[in-house]
């Protein structure tokens, strides 16, 4: 089961029309990037990041698409994992 942060169950339950969200895709290790672009349903700039994750900005209407993509462990907005001081992701 993948796991989703508060915001994400928000955005499945309620998307808003005509809006984007970026969000954190974290994957099972074994999803290739090429493989998770061919299975996400639209979006932009999958940009991959540390620990089997990637970065994401698609519309809220795909949001339970995105968490539903086969290889997906888990789903959470970038604004949940936040910046530090130095403006790099922690």
């Amino acid at each position: 089961m993948t796991y989703r942060s508060h915001p994400v169950r928000r955005l499945c339950e309620s998307p808003t029309a005509d809006a984007t969200v970026t969000l954190i895709v974290g994957t099972d290790g074994e999803t290739e990037e090429a493989d998770l672009r061919d299975r996400l349903p639209e979006g932009d700039g999958l940009e991959p990041l540390p620990y089997d994750s990637f970065r994401v900005t698609v519309p809220e209407s795909v949001v339970a698409d995105v968490c539903a993509v086969a290889g997906v462990t888990r789903v959470e907005t970038a604004n949940v994992i936040g910046t530090g001081d130095s403006g790099e992701d922690v």
